[in-house]
């Protein structure tokens, strides 16, 4: 899996690296999955999230929601749910 993971940054045009130069591995895409669904899962609570991740709601408010400022998902949080049909 690692070599496929590595051809297929390779293709992207994604650096080896990130910002802070640590090497991309398959397990930062847990990271970013669970960051892509902080930011844009609309209304998903962390306890569903945590479950799904196989990780607790702590390890997700420290190490991932440690990131998140007051101001992100401001329009979320000020909409009106939808009733489900």
């Amino acid at each position: 899996m690692g070599f496929w993971f590595k051809w297929v940054m390779r293709e992207a045009g994604v650096e080896p690296e990130d910002q802070m130069g640590r090497l991309r591995t398959l397990y930062c895409l847990r990271h970013t999955s669970i960051m892509f669904r902080l930011l844009y899962g609309q209304g998903i609570d962390m306890l569903t999230l945590a479950r799904n991740a196989r990780t607790s709601v702590q390890m997700i408010e420290r190490f991932y929601a440690s990131a998140l400022d007051g101001e992100m998902n401001v329009a979320m949080l000020q909409s009106r749910r939808t009733s489900k049909s």
